[in-house]
């Protein structure tokens, strides 16, 4: 009973702190403004066509995305390569930085080899950057569906054809879920980004929400906007809700399956392909902001370093209690949707969502005189973050809940052990590698969140990925590549410390 009452608890205060601010903000752009009509006049040709320019951009994204991150998937999990473990996890350190540090780099890059960063500052660069920033994902979406074939059906068709042909006409349409998953969720995160276009000047519909919300007050407009992207993103979650409810793309380990790794007969060229995509994925944004930080001595790197020490302590304040809270909440819900099967639809809903427009949502919401004790502190960039997460968080959870054999479970019922007693001392022991991961990627993504905490962060606060996106735009070069090199080092040695806490764990357990 005292389960239930929790259970409900929880999910009432998910719908009335990130879902209700939502409605409300939907609700309010048609009843409650006079202004409403003449919006909509505002819809003219530009808007359609900024938004099929902002289409397009995504499309062109999530294709290249999933194009590369099958080539890379299945050289990683299905082929015996040198150093294959220590490369799935570097080549994911793009997916856990903040985009801007990338497009800060690569414009870095082009100002280096060029002389100008003219061809980077354009949809290319856009292109460009997020493509290396979600390929990860495509890795992770598409590498845990190769691990989970039948071993069997690949021996099958090795027998009777080629390699070749059984990855062709085999492999590939057995992960077309996957596939699918991983074009439609980088299509999502691409058409809600808001930092890469923005530092690079390029005008797409996220950054035209956020300048009529920020600039010219037409909140009214910019909500209208935003509907349009909601409706889109949401759709495709909703359209792809059967493979996406049962993707295992975030499964912490995967018990009892056997994966096939096959030798290649010339590895060369996948090892240079892996290389090479190391270089300029990871190694080379680091060199680039390294020279250009430097570049004009010290004196802008440690001008860099005191203005962004202050925003540290706020920083990780707010990520580790927001990754807190995401944890738990990830864990009710994880564990309801187990139990009785259910997907959890308002968690999904949220995380389709784009980062700009939920932040405008909870705005609406929480200014209001009976709520600004939240709107005007902390807490509702806590509440941000743990609408924005809290889906990744249950999804990690519920692919480690499901790898519980439910036996164990069964005997603790007969043996009369309670509820409270079962959660505390075998699921969660049993789950904790998945909690901690879920707790660092919460984290992560929390401290280098850019487009919900420009978004909602009060006057008078310093926070880490405000401070460099406010000062970068008129910084001189070496002060913006100095400030995002410390970003960037700060971000490497947090995945790496967290990354040797949790191998610590699982060699204890």
């Amino acid at each position: 009973m005292k389960k239930n009452i929790l259970n409900i608890s929880i999910y009432v205060a998910i719908i009335f702190f990130i879902i209700l601010p939502v409605i409300y903000t939907i609700f309010s752009v048609f009843f409650g403004d006079s202004s409403f009509l003449e919006n909509i006049k505002l819809l003219d040709k530009n808007t359609f066509l900024l938004l099929a320019k902002s289409l397009l951009l995504a499309f062109t994204v999530a294709s290249f995305t999933t194009f590369f991150g099958t080539i890379l998937a299945l050289l990683l999990y299905k082929t015996k390569i040198h150093l294959s473990n220590f490369l799935k996890l570097v080549l994911l350190i793009p997916l856990f930085i903040s985009p801007y540090i990338l497009a800060v780099a690569y414009k870095d890059f082009f100002f280096l080899v060029f002389g100008n960063s003219n061809l980077i500052s354009s949809f290319f660069g856009v292109i460009l950057v997020l493509t290396l920033v979600f390929t990860p994902l495509s890795i992770l979406i598409i590498g845990s569906a190769l691990s989970n074939i039948n071993s069997q059906i690949e021996e099958s068709g090795l027998i009777l054809t080629s390699f070749n042909r059984v990855i062709y006409k085999i492999v590939l349409p057995l992960i077309k879920p996957a596939l699918i998953s991983s074009f439609i969720l980088v299509f999502i995160f691409s058409l809600s980004e808001f930092s890469v276009p923005a530092f690079f000047g390029v005008k797409v519909f996220t950054t035209e929400i956020f300048s009529r919300f920020s600039a010219f007050y037409n909140h009214s407009l910019a909500i209208l906007q935003s509907l349009f992207l909601i409706i889109i993103c949401v759709s495709l979650l909703l359209a792809d809700r059967k493979y996406l409810s049962k993707a295992s793309f975030l499964a912490i380990g995967n018990k009892g399956t056997k994966n096939n790794l096959y030798k290649l007969k010339n590895p060369i060229i996948s090892n240079l392909f892996l290389i090479i995509w190391l270089i300029i994925s990871v190694a080379l944004p680091f060199i680039v902001l390294f020279i250009q930080a430097f570049s004009d001595g010290t004196t802008n790197f440690f001008k860099a370093l005191e203005l962004l020490i202050p925003t540290f302590a706020s920083s990780f304040f707010l990520a580790f209690i927001g990754a807190i809270i995401i944890v738990f909440v990830g864990f009710i819900v994880a564990n309801y949707s187990v139990k009785y099967k259910k997907t959890d639809w308002v968690l999904l809903i949220v995380f389709a969502i784009p980062s700009t427009i939920y932040g405008i949502s909870l705005i609406k919401f929480y200014n209001q005189p009976s709520l600004n004790f939240i709107y005007s502190g902390y807490a509702i960039i806590i509440i941000g973050y743990v609408g924005k997460f809290s889906f990744i968080s249950a999804k990690i959870i519920e692919n480690a809940l499901k790898q519980i054999p439910k036996s164990l479970d069964e005997a603790a019922q007969i043996a009369s052990i309670s509820n409270s007693s079962r959660i505390r001392k075998i699921l969660i022991p049993l789950i904790l590698p998945a909690l901690f991961a879920s707790f660092i990627i919460s984290f992560i993504f929390s401290i280098g969140e850019l487009g919900i905490t420009i978004m909602l962060y009060p006057p008078g606060t310093e926070i880490m990925p405000i401070k460099v996106f406010t000062i970068m735009a008129n910084a001189p070069q070496s002060l913006t590549s100095s400030m995002t090199l410390i970003v960037f080092s700060v971000s490497l040695l947090m995945i790496s410390g967290f990354y040797f806490v949790f191998k610590i764990i699982k060699r204890r357990r």
